[in-house]
């Protein structure tokens, strides 16, 4: 028991030093572990409310918007973590699209450019 207040008094102040300095790293890391997850999930809200407004309609009789789709497309560019699942989602609009008659050449034109872009970083 002497033993260790001998230690504490010999190394009492580099003792507290060390404390705080764990106490700071590990607060430090918790708040980058609860950022980064917060990112996780704005990131996900953010990209599944770009899917629904690409693909349904603000209303259940409503008309689609064409250059809110087209920029929903664009969009889709800035979410690397999805690049597979836009790729594939974007080919298959893109051929049941290219399907139907007169369908707005802009919305294709995006398309094609945010596959090709998406397909250059994968």
């Amino acid at each position: 028991m002497e033993t260790l207040v001998e230690l504490f008094k010999v190394y009492g102040t580099q003792l507290s030093a060390l404390g705080a300095a764990v106490a700071f790293i590990f607060g430090a890391y918790k708040f980058q572990a609860e950022r980064k997850a917060s990112h996780f999930w704005k990131e996900f809200e953010a990209y599944h409310k770009l899917v629904k407004e690409l693909v349904e309609p603000p209303s259940e009789n409503g008309a689609m918007y064409v250059d809110r789709q087209t920029a929903a497309i664009y969009e889709l560019r800035f979410y690397s973590r999805y690049y597979p699942h836009s790729q594939r989602m974007l080919k298959g609009l893109r051929e049941k699209w290219v399907a139907v008659p007169n369908q707005y050449p802009r919305l294709i034109e995006e398309l094609d450019l945010t596959i090709e872009y998406i397909s250059s970083k994968l």
